[in-house]
């Protein structure tokens, strides 16, 4: 079975990387990190497969994982998509519902304990969350240090790596922008722990 690089990179053809990506109408970075292994949207896909007639996007959806069998017959859950979480200094949390997802992914169980979210900022690109990504996030009150998760600081949004240093808890962007530091709050803080950052998607820039 052809991976979704391999498909990729025959979609790509004789032509440049960076001429399919003019041509698809697809950013030169987010087409760099879906061949370092990023997993596309769904719309996305659709621009490769629109400019790849040898590749088709039902191939390329089963290939990255998406469930392709009717909405109706689906087995998989459906996680809902709301509003924007920051990958930068933290926003005002936004819980607009704007639809649903699926996915099937080998070795990873996502229920309706999952929500998807929006990235704003790039202060987590180098953990694979670019501005304009999606995030999945499994609910739960407590992860353990170094793992990246959704927050809400005083009643705004953030994705970071956490981590706990005595009475303080660690905010750490990983991002290759040296603007971005550590935010650092004390256990007294309203600092409270939306969920684990369990996969995420490139978004359409």
């Amino acid at each position: 079975m052809n991976t979704l690089i391999d498909l990729i990179q025959c979609a790509i053809g004789e032509d440049s990387r960076n001429a399919f990506c003019r041509k698809a109408g697809i950013s030169a970075g987010n087409f760099s990190r879906i061949l370092k292994g990023q997993i596309p949207s769904p719309a996305v896909l659709r621009k490769i497969a629109y400019c790849a007639p040898a590749v088709s996007y039902e191939q390329l959806m089963q290939a990255a994982g998406y469930t392709a069998i009717p909405v109706e017959t689906e087995s998989k859950p459906a996680i809902p998509v709301y509003g924007s979480i920051a990958a930068g200094s933290p926003i005002e949390a936004i819980e607009n519902f704007s639809g649903t997802i699926r996915l099937d992914l080998p070795n990873m169980q996502l229920g309706q304990d999952c929500f998807a979210l929006r990235v704003v900022g790039n202060s987590m690109d180098r953990a694979n969350i670019p501005d304009g990504s999606v995030v999945i996030i499994r609910r739960q009150e407590q992860i353990r240090d170094g793992e990246i998760g959704a927050v809400l600081v005083d009643g705004q949004a953030t994705v970071k790596r956490i981590y706990r240093q005595g009475e303080h808890i660690v905010l750490a962007p990983v991002s290759s922008d040296p603007e971005y530091s550590p935010q650092i709050y004390v256990n007294e803080d309203a600092v409270k722990v939306l969920g684990k950052v369990v996969f995420s998607l490139v978004e359409i820039e």
